[in-house]
């Protein structure tokens, strides 16, 4: 009978700090003092060790240590040099930071964070700044042995993959992916960039998306993009209007749809197979020449991924990649189970992290609770 791997708890975390309210994404923020908090929590309750160390142990090479815990970070947002990167260090605990390197700032040197206020050298505010991690900070990390730079694929974007017309762009919209699409450059810079929406106008077609390793793409017909743009150019538009807004460009929709004209390419399966190679390959060789290490781990940008995938990150050379949105194995060492994140902010959600911490473990009842709460998740 084979033996049963020893679960062990591997916590996700996005952008740490100060909340940018200008930001639509800024619910991924976890205040810096709730940060704080929870590190002391978990440094005292918890041993942290490092991915490499969980991969070790999930493969029978070591022992794990009495509570056992991960902490991952994803996307590798700026905050996570000014804020987390210091308060890691505070407590002497390890994290992997997964990144894309499209969305890396390619500028030189170290940006001031948390470390240069405490001698006094900078004011809070002065180190107050959104964005992405350089190369050089990075660097800076990874040689204090704490933080460990791992894949997030090559682009961490989406594409549409159908005809089915999902909203339009408006001036405070989420329209992150397709503008990046468009503008691969702006990538890193658009959390401060105020201009980043106007990159693309008002009104603009957005279709049914998919994470770039699952999508197979599909190209919209430009002509229909102008078309839709200039019946729109006057209508004022909230988030909760797109019906309104669909009837006045449904004829033109329903013309070149039903003319089969509104897409006009299919991504194929070779050329699918081609590009998903690109991010998980690429992505890995950048790293690894910036950092001058091995890169074995991969997180699943949106937890999607799919056998197809899974395979060819195995075979160009990953050791473990995430589980994501899928059910896995628990026994699979190629696979990060179930990652969670984590807030004790009161005795209730303290009582709700526990339980999930307690699930991810194994233990009963939480395990088979946890599990057919993710199926009825999945079902609605």
């Amino acid at each position: 009978m084979k033996k049963r791997i020893k679960q062990i708890a591997v916590l996700a975390y996005h952008s740490i700090g100060k909340k940018n309210i200008n930001w639509n994404r800024n619910f991924l923020t976890v205040e810096f003092e709730q940060f704080q908090n929870q590190l002391e929590y978990i440094s005292k309750k918890f041993n942290v060790i490092s991915l490499n160390e969980y991969y070790e142990i999930r493969s029978g090479l070591k022992d794990a240590k009495p509570n056992s815990i991960v902490i991952t970070i994803d996307d590798g947002y700026l905050d996570n040099w000014i804020w987390a990167y210091p308060s890691l260090k505070k407590y002497g605990l390890k994290a992997t930071i997964f990144i894309s390197p499209e969305f890396v700032d390619p500028r030189n040197g170290l940006r001031p964070n948390l470390d240069d206020v405490e001698p006094g050298k900078k004011l809070l505010k002065e180190v107050e700044d959104w964005g992405y991690l350089t190369w050089d900070e990075m660097r800076s990390m990874e040689e204090s042995g704490l933080i460990d730079i791992q894949s997030h694929t090559m682009t961490h974007t989406k594409y549409f993959i159908s005809d089915k017309l999902m909203k339009f762009h408006y001036k405070d919209s989420d329209s992150l992916y397709v503008i990046s699409n468009l503008y691969p450059e702006k990538k890193p810079y658009h959390i401060n960039n105020l201009d980043f929406n106007k990159l693309i106008p008002i009104g603009y077609p957005i279709f049914e998306e998919a994470s770039s390793v699952i999508a197979r793409k599909v190209t919209i017909n430009p002509d229909f993009n102008n078309e839709v743009i200039d019946q729109l150019k006057d209508y004022q538009f909230t988030n909760s209007n797109f019906d309104t807004a669909f009837n006045l460009i449904k004829g033109t929709y329903l013309k070149y749809r039903n003319s089969e004209n509104l897409i006009i390419k299919k991504e194929s399966e070779s050329e699918y197979l081609d590009r998903v190679t690109y991010e998980l390959k690429e992505s890995k060789s950048i790293i690894e020449k910036n950092l001058n290490k091995e890169v074995k781990y991969l997180c699943w940008p949106h937890g999607d991924n799919n056998e197809i995938v899974q395979k060819l990150a195995l075979e160009i050379g990953y050791k473990m990649t995430t589980a994501g949105i899928l059910d896995v194995n628990q026994n699979d060492t190629t696979r990060i189970p179930w990652r969670i994140g984590i807030d004790i902010s009161s005795f209730k959600k303290k009582l709700k992290f526990n339980f999930k911490l307690s699930a991810l473990l194994g233990e009963f009842p939480y395990s088979p609770i946890y599990k057919f709460a993710r199926y009825l998740k999945k079902l609605k």
